[in-house]
Order: C-alpha cells, then structure tokens, then sequence
C-alpha cells in the first residue's frame, strides 16, 4: 500500500480528530497482531527487499547499515516478538536520519502513565493518568540504572532525524516502556523504577506500569509530538492531571491547537499574534483563504502593526502551499520600521520550516527568528510516500525528493521544484535571538520565548 503526500497531510487531520480512525493503525486500546516468527521474517525481508531501495536519503554506508540492522533482525527471529519487530523497524529506517524518513509506530508502542518534555534543565513529568498526581511535576533523574541523558543516547539510534528531532521525539518514545526495555533499561516483567526530583526537592524512587493511554492522545509523535505541552480541556472523563492545569493565565502559545489563532497583545494591543499547530486546512475553510482574508485583509492592511508575531513552535508542518502566498506577502506589508518575529522550536518541521523559510526570505533584514534550533536542517529529503508492512501493517515512509529551503537545490537532478523556484537566494534559518526555557518558568505560566519579543516591542 502507497499513501502519497496528500494523503499524509489528510491523515494528520483525521489523526487529530479521530485518534482511533488515521492510517489505518490499531485503535488506542488495541495492540499489534501476535505475529508468528515466519510473519516477522516476511515484514523484515519486505522492508530490505521493498522499502531499501526506494529510501533516496540513503547514501551507501548508510544502506548497507540499514542492511546490517535487518540481517540482525532476521537473524534472531526465530525468538523475536512483535515488540521486537516495532524496534527493529525503528532502527533501521532510522539510519539515515533524515526525519521524514520514519515509521509509524506510536499506537504500536505501550505506555507507562506520564508525558514528558525537555527543558533546558532536564526532562520533566508534565502530565499523568489519574493515581498519579503526586509526582506531576517531577523532573526524571534515572529510568532504573540509566540517567535521563544516557537514554536519550541509547534511543537515538531508533529515532530518525537531526540531534533536534531526536531530543523532540525521545519524550515521547522514553515513556513506552518496550523502548525502555530494547536501550537497556532494567526492569521488571510488569514495572520499570523511575528515579525522581520531587518539585518540593525530595528525591524518590517510583515504580510504574505500563498503562492505559491517554484517550484524548493522538498518540503518534512523527505528527503531535507536542501535544504533552498542552493541557486537555478541563471536564472530561479519564482526564490526565497537567502541570498547568492551576496555572491561571497561560501562554497563547499553549493555547488550544488549532491551525490558526490570531491575536492582539502586548501593551496596548498592538501586537499582530498569528498562532498555527498544524498547516492544512480543516472541514470547509481553507487555511490559505483565512491567512490571506481573515489576517492580512482583515488586520495587516487596515491596522498597519509596526510588530507581528508568528509562532511555528508547536507546528511539524502539513502543505507549505497553504502558506506560501501568505509568507511571502506579509512581510513586504511592514512599516518601515516594522519587524517580524518568528517564533521557532525543535518540533518545528517540515512545511512549517518551509514557512519559516519563505518569510525570512521575503524580508531578512525584517523577519527575525526567535527560539531554538529548528527540528530540521534547511535542506533535507521530504515528500514522502508510504510502504505497508504486510503482516504487521507498520506504515513506512521513504523520501523521494531533496529540498533546501535555505540555500536552493537547482541543478539537483532530485530537487523538487518549489525549492529551485521559490529558494533562489540564499538565507540562514539560524535563530538570531535563541533562548533556552526552563521548567519553573514553563510551569508558573510565562512564556520566556514570547516574553523576549515582548520586551524588544517596547
């Protein structure tokens, strides 16, 4: 089965809506069939013989990597399981870090009862399934033996992309305790001990269990990632408890997603704030009707603002021709002494760095970027299509065109075209304002990022 990059962004959509119908996957509470080893072998010899040599990212010692990792897996099939599969998949369509190159495999993964994030201070319980309340808010020291930072190491291997990509994902992927087990972890058969750091200083060590996941979790990091930084809405059933649920005034960063939020804030109003999570549209309204009609007709034209916001932080991208014209027009709407900030994070990615591209290629001089290193490189492979995995029904992407968004790939026999025509001069998606944020500032509610731009506003 071939799904194409239109069904890709369609999927995140209906992902977003219906956690239990995208992609054809299991639901939230099903698991992976209990494969026999021969099923195994077939999957495993499908994805060298089928996804290998359609994967263009691969240079040559990265495909007889990939060879290797398979080999290995067939070799010891005869004792593997399904879970070992997952994990043998995730590594070898990992090897050529590049991020749109990935298996699908969060719904395929368990679930200990925590979400995590990485803050410039560690990596931090955000959210919990009902029972746990008492360590919401922890910061995790060990996963048994192992510090927080050695499992990042050992489960880089298993998650494609740049060293950003890698630290966005291992938040999720670092709370399925199968990903715990394959890195190393030591661990009972039912439990797995975490070593805490209480938020009132105490240290205390925790045994946890896999779990139910959280239904209102869309449960596939590749696409929503971000979304433990987001509380659900407060009333529903099984809700998890979150780290900002008493916070009484939140960031319209960590405002609900949405594919775009538009705003005026900051003293006196007089900053344009344009929020987007994901850049497709949604039912009947276009996303690029309401860019071009509800924000630069409506509030750009009219209103003039000396400063505007566009926040791409929690955004892995869609179709970058939704915001195409939008990016390229805004811009040159500007004051003369108007400014863009574009706000910018590790799970920016994909056509969101397109935008961020296309807008800061409009303007340099006026469109600053503000954050963290992005989630991606400005050049990359993209353009996705998927193999399905006959037995397991793993969905596999493999890239079939290069894009650089930053310096232009014309004269690449692969580039695909957007990138020769709309990246003709040279830029760097560099951050010229980086600001690294710490958990107690995330948890009291501030916005250090927004709060920055803010203050150079004044």
């Amino acid at each position: 089965m071939h799904i194409n990059r239109r069904k890709f962004i369609l999927g995140s959509a209906v992902l977003l809506a219906s956690p239990g119908l995208a992609w054809e996957l299991p639901g939230p509470d099903t698991t992976m069939p209990n494969l026999t080893p021969a099923q195994i072998l077939q999957d495993l010899i499908f994805l060298r013989s089928q996804w290998v040599p359609l994967e263009k990212s691969l240079n040559p010692s990265q495909r007889l990597a990939s060879d290797e990792i398979i080999d290995n897996a067939m070799a010891r099939v005869a004792a593997a399981s399904p879970a070992d599969l997952v994990l043998d998949v995730m590594k070898a369509v990992a090897t050529p870090r590049n991020g749109h190159t990935a298996p699908m495999v969060g719904r395929l993964l368990d679930s200990l009862p925590i979400k995590l994030w990485w803050f410039s201070d560690g990596l931090y319980i955000l959210s919990v399934a009902p029972g746990y309340e008492s360590i919401l808010g922890s910061r995790i020291e060990k996963f048994g033996q192992l510090t927080a930072i050695e499992c990042l190491k050992r489960v880089a291997p298993y998650i494609s992309g740049t060293d950003q990509r890698i630290r966005y994902l291992s938040a999720s992927y670092l709370t399925s305790k199968m990903v715990l087990d394959r890195i190393g972890v030591l661990s009972s058969q039912n439990s797995l001990p975490l070593t805490l750091r209480l938020r009132n200083g105490e240290t205390k060590t925790v045994s946890l269990s896999v779990s139910k996941p959280d239904y209102y979790d869309p449960r596939e990091p590749l696409l929503f990632g971000w979304s433990p930084l987001i509380p659900d809405e407060k009333g529903k059933e099984n809700r998890w408890s979150h780290v900002l649920d008493e916070v009484k005034k939140r960031s319209p960063g960590y405002g609900k997603p949405a594919p775009l939020s538009v705003q005026w804030i900051g003293d006196g109003e007089k900053i344009l704030y344009i929020r987007s999570n994901f850049i497709h549209s949604m039912g009947k309204d276009s996303l690029a009707d309401a860019l071009l009609f509800g924000v630069i007709q409506k509030h750009v034209v009219p209103k003039k603002p000396r400063f505007i916001v566009v926040d791409l932080r929690l955004n892995n991208g869609g179709n970058f021709f939704e915001t195409l014209l939008f990016s390229q027009t805004l811009p040159k709407l500007l004051p003369r002494d108007g400014k863009i900030f574009v706000l910018v994070s590790r799970a920016t990615f994909s056509a969101a760095l397109v935008t961020v591209a296309t807008l800061k290629r409009a303007n340099p001089a006026k469109v600053i970027l503000v954050g963290e290193t992005m989630g991606d490189n400005g050049h990359f492979w993209a353009e996705p299509e998927t193999l399905t995995l006959p037995n397991s029904r793993i969905q596999v992407f493999y890239s079939t065109k290069f894009e650089d968004f930053e310096q232009g790939c014309g004269g690449n026999i692969d580039c695909y075209w957007p990138a020769d025509v709309f990246a003709q001069t040279p830029i760097t998606l560099a951050p010229e304002v980086k600001i690294a944020v710490p958990f107690i500032d995330y948890a009291r509610g501030l916005d250090p990022v927004l709060d920055a731009v803010i203050e150079r506003t004044k």
